[in-house]
Protein backbone atom coordinates (compact mmCIF):
# COMPACT_ATOMS: atom_id res chain seq x y z
CA UNK A 1 0.00 0.00 0.00
CA UNK A 2 1.08 3.90 -0.61
CA UNK A 3 0.27 6.86 0.90
CA UNK A 4 1.40 9.94 -0.79
CA UNK A 5 2.39 13.51 0.99
CA UNK A 6 -0.54 15.31 0.70
CA UNK A 7 -1.84 13.67 3.80
CA UNK A 8 -1.10 15.86 7.33
CA UNK A 9 0.22 13.32 9.26
CA UNK A 10 1.50 15.26 12.72
CA UNK A 11 0.39 17.73 14.71
CA UNK A 12 3.53 20.08 16.00
CA UNK A 13 3.56 18.78 19.34
CA UNK A 14 3.15 15.24 19.11
CA UNK A 15 5.43 12.43 20.24
CA UNK A 16 7.63 10.01 17.77
CA UNK A 17 5.16 7.20 18.88
CA UNK A 18 2.17 9.06 18.87
CA UNK A 19 3.54 10.41 15.00
CA UNK A 20 4.18 6.72 13.94
CA UNK A 21 1.17 5.06 15.11
CA UNK A 22 -1.71 8.02 13.43
CA UNK A 23 0.51 7.39 10.48
CA UNK A 24 -0.33 3.20 11.08
CA UNK A 25 -3.94 4.18 11.43
CA UNK A 26 -3.89 5.93 8.35
CA UNK A 27 -2.61 3.44 6.22
CA UNK A 28 -5.92 1.39 7.68
CA UNK A 29 -3.31 -1.89 7.99
CA UNK A 30 -3.45 -4.05 10.69
CA UNK A 31 -1.14 -3.57 13.05
CA UNK A 32 -0.41 -4.06 17.56
CA UNK A 33 2.42 -3.57 19.78
CA UNK A 34 4.99 -6.14 20.71
CA UNK A 35 7.19 -6.01 24.12
CA UNK A 36 11.04 -6.71 23.75
CA UNK A 37 11.72 -7.37 27.45
CA UNK A 38 15.35 -7.81 26.24
CA UNK A 39 15.46 -4.63 24.93
CA UNK A 40 12.90 -2.94 26.97
CA UNK A 41 11.44 -1.77 23.91
CA UNK A 42 8.07 -1.73 22.22
CA UNK A 43 7.25 -2.64 18.80
CA UNK A 44 5.18 -2.96 16.58
CA UNK A 45 3.64 -5.94 14.21
CA UNK A 46 2.14 -4.30 10.65
CA UNK A 47 0.97 -7.09 7.55
CA UNK A 48 3.28 -10.06 9.22
CA UNK A 49 6.44 -7.69 9.85
CA UNK A 50 8.01 -6.41 13.43
CA UNK A 51 8.39 -3.10 13.28
CA UNK A 52 11.44 -1.98 15.46
CA UNK A 53 11.17 1.87 16.19
CA UNK A 54 14.85 3.09 17.23
CA UNK A 55 14.20 7.07 18.54
CA UNK A 56 16.65 9.99 19.17
CA UNK A 57 16.10 13.63 19.57
CA UNK A 58 18.73 15.22 17.83
CA UNK A 59 20.11 12.93 15.59
CA UNK A 60 23.80 13.57 13.84
CA UNK A 61 25.55 12.29 11.58
CA UNK A 62 27.96 10.61 13.52
CA UNK A 63 25.37 8.63 15.07
CA UNK A 64 24.27 6.87 12.46
CA UNK A 65 26.40 3.87 12.41
CA UNK A 66 26.16 3.18 15.70
CA UNK A 67 22.28 3.18 15.49
CA UNK A 68 22.16 1.14 12.08
CA UNK A 69 24.55 -1.69 13.56
CA UNK A 70 22.26 -1.87 16.55
CA UNK A 71 18.99 -1.96 14.78
CA UNK A 72 20.43 -4.31 12.19
CA UNK A 73 21.75 -6.71 14.94
CA UNK A 74 18.13 -6.43 16.49
CA UNK A 75 16.60 -7.67 13.33
CA UNK A 76 19.27 -10.57 12.82
CA UNK A 77 17.66 -11.43 16.18
CA UNK A 78 14.02 -11.16 15.41
CA UNK A 79 12.95 -14.61 14.61
CA UNK A 80 10.80 -13.51 11.95
CA UNK A 81 10.38 -10.71 9.19
CA UNK A 82 11.81 -7.17 10.82
CA UNK A 83 12.17 -3.56 9.60
CA UNK A 84 14.12 -0.75 11.19
CA UNK A 85 13.00 2.66 11.58
CA UNK A 86 15.60 5.04 13.08
CA UNK A 87 13.37 8.45 14.49
CA UNK A 88 14.53 11.54 15.35
CA UNK A 89 12.86 15.00 15.88
CA UNK A 90 14.88 16.14 12.97
CA UNK A 91 16.30 14.50 9.82
CA UNK A 92 18.32 16.08 7.29
CA UNK A 93 17.92 14.81 3.82
CA UNK A 94 21.69 13.86 3.36
CA UNK A 95 21.08 11.49 6.82
CA UNK A 96 17.68 10.29 5.27
CA UNK A 97 19.59 9.17 2.18
CA UNK A 98 22.22 7.81 3.67
CA UNK A 99 20.25 5.61 6.14
CA UNK A 100 17.85 4.36 3.14
CA UNK A 101 20.94 3.49 1.23
CA UNK A 102 21.05 0.97 4.20
CA UNK A 103 17.53 -0.58 3.71
CA UNK A 104 16.08 0.76 6.87
CA UNK A 105 13.32 3.78 7.33
CA UNK A 106 13.16 7.04 8.30
CA UNK A 107 10.72 8.61 10.46
CA UNK A 108 11.00 12.77 11.99
CA UNK A 109 8.65 14.12 14.67
CA UNK A 110 6.81 16.36 11.73
CA UNK A 111 5.33 13.10 10.28
CA UNK A 112 8.00 13.18 6.96
CA UNK A 113 9.03 9.50 6.16
CA UNK A 114 10.39 7.26 3.93
CA UNK A 115 9.46 3.39 4.76
CA UNK A 116 9.21 0.36 2.71
CA UNK A 117 8.46 -2.96 4.31
CA UNK A 118 6.25 -6.26 3.01
CA UNK A 119 3.71 -4.44 1.13
CA UNK A 120 3.75 -0.92 2.27
CA UNK A 121 5.53 2.04 0.94
CA UNK A 122 5.52 5.62 2.34
CA UNK A 123 7.11 8.27 1.36
CA UNK A 124 6.23 11.74 2.84
CA UNK A 125 8.92 14.83 2.88
CA UNK A 126 8.72 18.46 2.79
CA UNK A 127 6.51 19.10 5.53
CA UNK A 128 7.64 21.95 7.91
CA UNK A 129 9.84 20.73 10.48
CA UNK A 130 9.62 23.18 13.98
CA UNK A 131 12.77 21.04 15.04
CA UNK A 132 14.95 21.78 12.19
CA UNK A 133 18.25 23.24 13.70
CA UNK A 134 19.75 22.00 16.15
CA UNK A 135 21.37 24.18 19.11
CA UNK A 136 25.39 23.98 18.51
CA UNK A 137 24.36 23.73 14.41
CA UNK A 138 23.27 27.27 14.80
CA UNK A 139 25.83 28.51 16.53
CA UNK A 140 28.52 27.48 13.27
CA UNK A 141 26.98 30.36 11.20
CA UNK A 142 27.53 33.44 13.83
CA UNK A 143 29.12 35.77 12.62
CA UNK A 144 32.39 35.06 14.40
CA UNK A 145 31.66 31.50 13.44
CA UNK A 146 31.56 32.30 9.87
CA UNK A 147 35.15 33.32 9.87
CA UNK A 148 36.46 30.38 11.25
CA UNK A 149 34.45 28.83 8.13
CA UNK A 150 35.62 30.77 5.62
CA UNK A 151 39.28 29.55 6.56
CA UNK A 152 38.39 26.03 6.63
CA UNK A 153 36.77 26.44 3.22
CA UNK A 154 39.62 28.69 1.39
CA UNK A 155 41.88 26.53 -1.10
CA UNK A 156 43.61 24.21 -0.88
CA UNK A 157 41.65 22.40 2.10
CA UNK A 158 44.03 22.04 4.80
CA UNK A 159 44.27 20.86 8.32
CA UNK A 160 44.27 24.01 10.75
CA UNK A 161 45.43 23.59 14.60
CA UNK A 162 43.13 25.67 16.79
CA UNK A 163 45.32 28.42 17.53
CA UNK A 164 45.70 29.05 13.94
CA UNK A 165 42.45 29.33 14.02
CA UNK A 166 42.07 31.89 16.36
CA UNK A 167 44.80 34.33 15.12
CA UNK A 168 43.90 33.84 11.65
CA UNK A 169 40.01 34.35 11.90
CA UNK A 170 40.66 37.19 15.07
CA UNK A 171 38.44 34.66 17.36
CA UNK A 172 39.27 33.25 20.70
CA UNK A 173 40.36 29.51 21.11
CA UNK A 174 36.71 28.68 22.90
CA UNK A 175 34.78 29.65 19.70
CA UNK A 176 37.12 27.43 17.68
CA UNK A 177 36.68 24.41 20.22
CA UNK A 178 32.61 25.22 19.34
CA UNK A 179 32.59 25.01 15.65
CA UNK A 180 35.11 22.12 15.87
CA UNK A 181 32.71 20.25 18.03
CA UNK A 182 29.72 20.99 15.67
CA UNK A 183 31.45 20.27 12.31
CA UNK A 184 32.22 16.64 13.91
CA UNK A 185 28.49 16.37 14.85
CA UNK A 186 27.65 16.61 11.41
CA UNK A 187 31.03 14.89 9.97
CA UNK A 188 31.84 17.78 7.93
CA UNK A 189 35.16 17.69 8.92
CA UNK A 190 37.57 15.71 10.48
CA UNK A 191 40.45 15.46 12.92
CA UNK A 192 41.25 15.21 16.75
CA UNK A 193 41.63 17.82 19.72
CA UNK A 194 43.96 19.63 18.14
CA UNK A 195 43.43 19.47 14.38
CA UNK A 196 40.67 20.11 11.87
CA UNK A 197 40.16 19.80 7.83
CA UNK A 198 36.79 20.01 6.37
CA UNK A 199 36.31 16.43 4.60
CA UNK A 200 31.99 17.81 3.31
CA UNK A 201 32.73 21.37 1.78
CA UNK A 202 29.61 21.14 -0.11
CA UNK A 203 27.45 19.88 2.46
CA UNK A 204 28.81 22.60 4.84
CA UNK A 205 28.34 25.40 2.20
CA UNK A 206 24.81 24.02 1.53
CA UNK A 207 23.98 24.24 5.40
CA UNK A 208 25.57 27.90 5.76
CA UNK A 209 23.42 28.72 2.67
CA UNK A 210 20.19 27.61 4.50
CA UNK A 211 20.91 29.85 7.23
CA UNK A 212 22.48 32.35 5.80
CA UNK A 213 20.65 36.12 5.42
CA UNK A 214 22.22 38.64 3.48
CA UNK A 215 19.81 41.69 4.49
CA UNK A 216 20.84 41.03 8.28
CA UNK A 217 24.37 41.04 7.73
CA UNK A 218 24.69 43.87 5.32
CA UNK A 219 24.28 47.56 4.59
CA UNK A 220 24.11 47.96 0.94
CA UNK A 221 23.87 51.62 -0.75
CA UNK A 222 23.09 52.02 -4.48
CA UNK A 223 24.96 54.16 -7.13
CA UNK A 224 24.46 55.00 -10.74
CA UNK A 225 27.69 55.56 -12.42
CA UNK A 226 28.26 56.49 -15.77
CA UNK A 227 31.32 54.24 -16.47
CA UNK A 228 31.73 51.03 -17.55
CA UNK A 229 31.50 47.54 -15.07
CA UNK A 230 35.69 47.66 -15.73
CA UNK A 231 36.33 50.77 -15.05
CA UNK A 232 34.51 51.09 -12.06
CA UNK A 233 36.45 47.63 -10.52
CA UNK A 234 39.63 49.05 -11.66
CA UNK A 235 39.19 52.66 -9.91
CA UNK A 236 37.90 50.93 -6.88
CA UNK A 237 40.64 48.57 -6.60
CA UNK A 238 43.16 51.45 -6.88
CA UNK A 239 41.16 53.65 -4.49
CA UNK A 240 41.35 50.98 -1.03
CA UNK A 241 44.47 49.37 0.88
CA UNK A 242 44.49 45.38 0.91
CA UNK A 243 41.90 43.44 2.71
CA UNK A 244 39.58 46.69 2.65
CA UNK A 245 37.56 46.04 -0.52
CA UNK A 246 36.56 42.49 -1.89
CA UNK A 247 33.87 41.97 -4.97
CA UNK A 248 31.39 40.14 -4.86
CA UNK A 249 28.47 38.41 -6.46
CA UNK A 250 27.88 38.51 -10.48
CA UNK A 251 31.14 40.34 -10.90
CA UNK A 252 33.22 38.49 -8.80
CA UNK A 253 31.85 35.09 -10.27
CA UNK A 254 32.33 36.56 -13.44
CA UNK A 255 35.84 36.17 -13.52
CA UNK A 256 35.78 33.06 -12.02
CA UNK A 257 33.13 31.14 -14.02
CA UNK A 258 31.51 33.36 -16.77
CA UNK A 259 27.83 32.52 -17.45
CA UNK A 260 25.26 35.20 -16.95
CA UNK A 261 26.28 39.10 -18.53
CA UNK A 262 25.64 42.15 -15.61
CA UNK A 263 26.69 45.82 -15.41
CA UNK A 264 26.02 45.53 -11.98
CA UNK A 265 29.35 45.78 -9.61
CA UNK A 266 28.87 44.80 -6.12
CA UNK A 267 31.77 45.22 -3.49
CA UNK A 268 32.39 45.02 -0.02
CA UNK A 269 34.04 47.87 2.01
CA UNK A 270 34.99 48.87 5.12
CA UNK A 271 34.38 52.27 4.50
CA UNK A 272 32.18 54.13 1.67
CA UNK A 273 34.45 56.52 -0.39
CA UNK A 274 34.01 60.23 -0.07
CA UNK A 275 30.88 61.36 -2.02
CA UNK A 276 33.72 63.84 -4.02
CA UNK A 277 35.69 60.19 -4.93
CA UNK A 278 32.14 58.96 -6.54
CA UNK A 279 31.23 61.97 -8.11
CA UNK A 280 34.56 62.79 -9.97
CA UNK A 281 36.45 59.56 -10.24
CA UNK A 282 33.34 57.40 -10.29
CA UNK A 283 30.74 59.40 -11.80
CA UNK A 284 28.16 58.33 -9.62
CA UNK A 285 25.15 59.29 -7.74
CA UNK A 286 23.37 58.01 -4.88
CA UNK A 287 19.44 55.79 -6.50
CA UNK A 288 17.02 54.80 -4.49
CA UNK A 289 17.15 51.02 -6.49
CA UNK A 290 18.01 49.66 -9.90
CA UNK A 291 22.10 50.95 -9.79
CA UNK A 292 25.14 49.85 -11.30
CA UNK A 293 27.20 50.12 -8.31
CA UNK A 294 26.37 48.49 -4.87
CA UNK A 295 29.11 49.53 -2.35
CA UNK A 296 28.07 46.96 0.77
CA UNK A 297 29.22 47.30 4.28
CA UNK A 298 28.89 44.51 6.38
CA UNK A 299 28.27 43.71 9.89
CA UNK A 300 31.04 41.66 10.07
CA UNK A 301 34.69 41.96 8.63
CA UNK A 302 35.09 38.46 8.68
CA UNK A 303 34.01 38.83 4.95
CA UNK A 304 37.61 40.02 4.12
CA UNK A 305 39.22 36.92 5.22
CA UNK A 306 40.79 34.18 2.71
CA UNK A 307 40.55 36.74 -0.04
CA UNK A 308 41.29 35.87 -3.53
CA UNK A 309 42.93 38.19 -6.82
CA UNK A 310 41.57 37.55 -10.30
CA UNK A 311 42.94 40.33 -13.09
CA UNK A 312 44.18 42.31 -10.15
CA UNK A 313 40.74 42.47 -8.76
CA UNK A 314 40.57 41.07 -5.10
CA UNK A 315 37.47 39.20 -4.72
CA UNK A 316 35.81 37.49 -1.31
CA UNK A 317 36.24 33.43 -1.67
CA UNK A 318 34.08 31.13 -4.12
CA UNK A 319 32.29 30.36 -0.82
CA UNK A 320 31.45 33.93 0.12
CA UNK A 321 30.77 34.43 -3.60
CA UNK A 322 28.28 31.30 -4.12
CA UNK A 323 26.33 32.51 -1.25
CA UNK A 324 25.77 36.05 -1.82
CA UNK A 325 24.13 34.55 -5.43
CA UNK A 326 21.37 32.98 -3.18
CA UNK A 327 19.81 36.12 -2.75
CA UNK A 328 20.70 38.57 -5.65
CA UNK A 329 17.99 37.70 -8.19
CA UNK A 330 18.60 38.95 -12.04
CA UNK A 331 19.19 35.05 -12.89
CA UNK A 332 22.08 35.00 -10.09
CA UNK A 333 20.84 31.29 -9.28
CA UNK A 334 22.07 30.30 -12.78
CA UNK A 335 25.38 32.25 -12.19
CA UNK A 336 25.44 30.12 -8.70
CA UNK A 337 24.70 26.44 -10.11
CA UNK A 338 27.54 27.30 -12.66
CA UNK A 339 29.93 27.66 -10.22
CA UNK A 340 28.79 25.11 -8.02
CA UNK A 341 29.22 22.47 -11.39
CA UNK A 342 32.71 23.81 -12.31
CA UNK A 343 35.54 21.44 -11.09
CA UNK A 344 37.65 24.85 -9.68
CA UNK A 345 34.79 25.85 -7.42
CA UNK A 346 36.40 26.59 -4.21
CA UNK A 347 39.43 25.20 -5.21
CA UNK A 348 38.86 21.97 -3.25
CA UNK A 349 39.32 19.46 -6.40
CA UNK A 350 42.85 21.08 -7.52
Amino acid sequence: MKINDSVNIAEPNASIVSVFEDLLQKLQVPWSTVLDESQNTTDYLVDGTKILLSYKQRLHPADVPGLLFSLKERILQAGQPAYGVIAADFISESTRERIQASGLGTLDRCGNCSLRFARTIVEIQGKPNLFKTPKETTSLFKPKAQRVLRALLSPPLRSWTGTELANFCDVSTGWVTEIRKALFAQEWAKGDRNNIVVSEPRRLLQAWASEDKWKQRTEVKEFSSILSKELICKKLAGEFPNGTLAFTRWVAASLRRPVTETSLVTAYLQDLPTLEFLRSELGARPVERNGNLQLVIPSDSGVFLALQEVDGLPLVCDAQIWLDLQSAGNRAEEQAQALWEWDEFGGWNL
